[in-house]
């Protein structure tokens, strides 16, 4: 009997707070992989910039800028952070403040180069992300920070021109 009042102890614990942190952060594997890279082209244009903020109790921080160059647009990411979960992608949104299953439907999902289990948003720090090809963000507004598996975002910075 106290065996399994044991483990039901500890299955709430997955998802509740402990000490004013997600407890599923606390058991969660590091994926997180420091970036220093961020170098911008000569030739870049800054079109939109914002800061991120976290939601639903998570944690995103940074800003993140929209440049334009001869090869196409790419985001900036600079201090950026945020809290490690499953599944978690980053969408370019027509949305401003992204944070429904809806607004993501309409956005485009942009793969990290070097983020986790093939593009996850796994990076920290300052780095570029090169846009795909064929991608015109002149009605992308907002950058969302999104867990796939649970349909729930983690953060969102909405796009101001610069």
């Amino acid at each position: 009997m106290k065996r399994r009042t044991l483990l039901v102890g500890a299955g709430a614990l997955g998802t509740a707070a402990v000490g004013g942190t997600l407890a599923a952060e606390l058991f969660l594997p590091e994926r997180s992989t420091a970036a220093a890279e961020g170098s911008i082209p000569p030739d870049a244009d800054a079109l939109k910039e914002g800061s991120f903020v976290g939601k639903d109790g998570h944690r995103v921080s940074g800003t993140v800028t929209l440049y334009r160059d001869g090869d196409g647009h790419f985001l900036r990411f600079e201090d950026y952070e945020q809290t490690q979960g499953p599944d978690v992608f980053v969408y370019v949104t027509p949305a401003p403040d992204p944070d429904t299953s809806e607004e993501i439907a309409e956005g485009r999902k942009v793969l990290i180069d070097g983020g986790a289990d093939g593009g996850e948003s796994t990076k920290v720090g300052t780095f570029v992300q090169r846009l795909p090809e064929g991608t015109d963000p002149e009605g992308y507004e907002g950058v969302s920070i999104w867990c796939d598996r649970f349909a729930v975002p983690f953060g969102a910075a909405t796009l101001e021109p610069v």
